[in-house]
């Protein structure tokens, strides 16, 4: 498999997990445009869909299609793109109960799982052809738990009888909650790790997920790191660390709580990695 097909595959992989939320909210009666999110669910599912099986080598295909194609009784994703707001109205006894679900094909057993499935095909295949599926499992969860830190921050902030809350005032204070947050998630983190020597100087990355080979580095904008600044900082970051003996992957944490960065999906984007050396970076504000 080429190097570019292997790009493909990593690219596939995280453009899958944007399907899920839309997918949960088309079987939330509370939305009145649920119609328009099941279309448009399906015309971005199959665009992915017909990009996943031109790029997969033919011995997963068979597999991949099937989590698409399903049939009696293990209805798939085809099905719930097709009535995924079809009432289920030959046990309809039974989903009043709520023995079963009062949807024909349930979100969760009828696209959930299967798309599951399909990244799971995505990966397998990465793994037969010397691709990182545990890098990239490993940067998933990273990005996971940290767009989620925002929330986390504000909690942290607030006054609890009489007690000032925590202000994350600078990088350094960023550091020390991201230490605890990674020592909540992986059993060997190692701070301040020493990389590779450059120009007579050996750098220190913030953290290292030892067992997951993951460089992990936090940046907080200010007046002096802008875009091009912090840029600048990611890209030197990344060339350092590809050559640091224990990291084969890199994550990048970026606070912008006074919002420098204004296309921050097209910032992230732009420092989306090749296969030999992937590359995360999560901006949260």
């Amino acid at each position: 498999m080429t190097r570019r097909a292997l790009e493909k595959l990593t690219n596939l992989i995280r453009r899958a997990d944007a399907f899920t939320d839309p997918a949960k909210e088309i079987q939330n009666e509370a939305r009145n445009d649920r119609e328009y999110l099941l279309r448009q669910l399906a015309d971005e599912y199959g665009t992915w869909y017909a990009e996943a099986l031109t790029t997969l080598p033919s011995g997963h295909v068979e597999a991949f299609r099937k989590e698409y194609e399903g049939g009696f009784p293990n209805y798939k994703i085809k099905h719930f793109l097709q009535a995924g707001l079809e009432i289920n109205k030959m046990f309809a006894e039974l989903a009043a109960q709520g023995t079963i679900s009062k949807w024909l094909y349930p979100v969760n057993s009828s696209f959930l799982a299967p798309l599951a499935e399909q990244k799971q095909i995505l990966r397998n295949t990465m793994a037969g052809t010397g691709g990182h599926p545990g890098l990239l499992a490993a940067l998933d969860m990273l990005e996971d738990v940290f767009r989620r830190l925002p929330v986390a921050l504000a909690v942290l902030r607030q006054d609890v009888r009489g007690r000032p809350g925590l202000v994350v005032s600078d990088e350094y204070d960023l550091q020390r909650i991201v230490h605890a947050v990674l020592c909540l998630h992986h059993r060997d983190v190692r701070p301040e790790e020493y990389g590779p020597s450059r120009a007579g100087a050996h750098p220190r990355l913030d953290f290292l997920l030892k067992e997951e080979r993951v460089a992990v580095e936090t940046k907080m904008t200010r007046s002096s790191l802008g875009p091009r600044q912090l840029g600048n900082e990611l890209a030197q970051d990344i060339l350092r660390y590809r050559s640091h003996d224990h990291a084969d992957a890199y994550f990048a944490l970026v606070h912008d709580p006074e919002k420098h960065i204004l296309n921050t999906s097209g910032f992230e984007r732009d420092f989306a990695s090749d296969t030999a050396f992937p590359v995360r970076v999560v901006i949260i504000q």
